[in-house]
């Protein structure tokens, strides 16, 4: 009996991925843990070649615990965080001696992600902690297009075995009847071009606000109407100039900061950040009781206007990649719906969402300086360190612990987050 074919949305520059190999200057081959599924730790362990034979007995180790088909078994990292199956070029051994075929379900897969928001349809992504991936969604000619497919799946394919991400956990769970229209109309802001991005992104969160106000006063089937309603309001011009007519106290700006500078701080201890965190510190001061460091007054202070001096132009210069990576940043986080399941409200969504556009600004000012990169590299390498930090660590349920902005309003710290 044939499969049953599945529904495939995904963007345009998907289909163009292919691994660049060794001629990645920052591979996905180094820090990160790898899981190694039962078939394939059995494949290598039975290979006869005497220096690969050596090599997985020294670095395949089976889990004690905890081990599952798909997570048997891991490689044990050396001192220096490479893996021990990467050759000094960065090519990989595994490849070489065994043929592409031959990879783990997890190197396989990355950077590809899948997952499902509504019955029947799967959204494939890539994620642009991977520079190829990351190059291939912001400079790719123009704004990121989806494109819809079906095909049977492929039992062979790691990418076609995997649980897809979805809201409600390991089970599938369809959104509620407003979920689409209010994710849609995200999208559909992010991509009104007319308005600078820190208006998208604001208006947005403007949007979360009155989605969440209705859920509280229990009328979310209101919701859909409200979105296209608040859509037609952008395209009319009502919120063109809207930080223009804020008013603006510098000590709420610094205030509304701590919250990217502490996941900065955060997520830049993963060893693959080290040259960041370096940086970090060296703004930051360290409390002489606990050995942790904080940003005071001064190092935001000094922040800000680094964001503005170095990051400002470079986003000003390149505007359809930068929406291309909050276009990708909605699409494959479900947004606002993943981290709403998860018990963070619609406005902190919107929080979240301003928060990834301070972030970047702070990257593109602080990433140490590569020998010879054009803008644009530098571009893509704040958006890989982004990404990475987002993807690693637990933005939405730290968010109202590392919230500076504890006793802010939700649209004040949006507000000042993107200024």
């Amino acid at each position: 009996m044939a499969a049953k074919e599945v529904e495939i949305l995904q963007p345009a520059f998907y289909q163009r991925f292919a691994c660049i190999g060794p001629a990645c200057d920052d591979n996905c081959c180094h820090s990160w843990p790898i899981q190694v599924d039962k078939a394939h730790y059995l494949y290598y362990r039975g290979v006869r070649e005497p220096a690969f034979r050596e090599l997985c007995a020294a670095s395949l180790r089976r889990k004690k615990k905890d081990a599952t088909p798909e997570q048997y078994a891991y490689i044990a990292h050396p001192a220096d965080g490479r893996c021990p199956f990467q050759d000094g070029d960065g090519g990989c051994r595994m490849i070489r001696l065994l043929g592409p075929d031959s990879l783990c379900d997890t190197c396989a897969i990355y950077p590809r992600r899948k997952a499902q928001y509504l019955p029947g349809l799967w959204e494939l992504s890539l994620s642009l902690s991977c520079q190829e991936a990351a190059r291939l969604a912001l400079f790719s000619g123009g704004p990121v297009v989806f494109r819809r497919l079906r095909r049977e799946p492929c039992p062979n394919d790691p990418l076609d075995r995997l649980p897809p991400l979805t809201t409600g956990g390991r089970a599938f769970l369809p959104p509620p009847a407003y979920g689409q229209p209010l994710r849609q109309a995200c999208l559909a802001l992010m991509g009104r071009g007319a308005y600078p991005l820190p208006e998208r992104i604001l208006a947005i969160a403007l949007l979360l606000r009155r989605a969440q106000r209705l859920l509280t006063e229990g009328r979310p089937a209101a919701i859909p109407a409200m979105a296209g309603q608040f859509l037609a309001a952008v395209d009319a011009g009502e919120f063109a100039g809207f930080f223009r007519r804020l008013d603006y106290h510098r000590l709420l700006h610094l205030k509304a900061l701590h919250l990217p500078v502490l996941h900065l701080l955060s997520g830049a201890r993963a060893p693959v950040f080290r040259r960041l965190l370096d940086t970090l510190l060296a703004r930051c001061v360290q409390d002489p009781a606990t050995g942790e460091y904080r940003a005071e007054e001064a190092a935001l202070e000094l922040l800000l206007e680094e964001a503005a001096q170095k990051g400002d132009p470079v986003l000003a210069r390149h505007p359809q990649a930068v929406e291309n990576y909050f276009v990708c940043y909605l699409f494959s986080g479900l947004f606002p719906m993943l981290y709403h399941s998860r018990g963070l409200t619609l406005e902190e969504n919107g929080v979240l969402l301003a928060e990834q556009y301070a972030l970047l600004r702070m990257l593109l000012a602080i990433l140490p300086a590569e020998e010879g990169e054009t803008e644009e590299q530098r571009l893509i390498r704040s958006v890989v360190a982004l990404a990475r930090i987002t993807q690693h660590s637990d933005l939405g349920g730290a968010l109202r612990v590392l919230r500076g902005g504890a006793g802010m309003d939700e649209m004040t710290q949006v507000a000042y987050l993107l200024r």
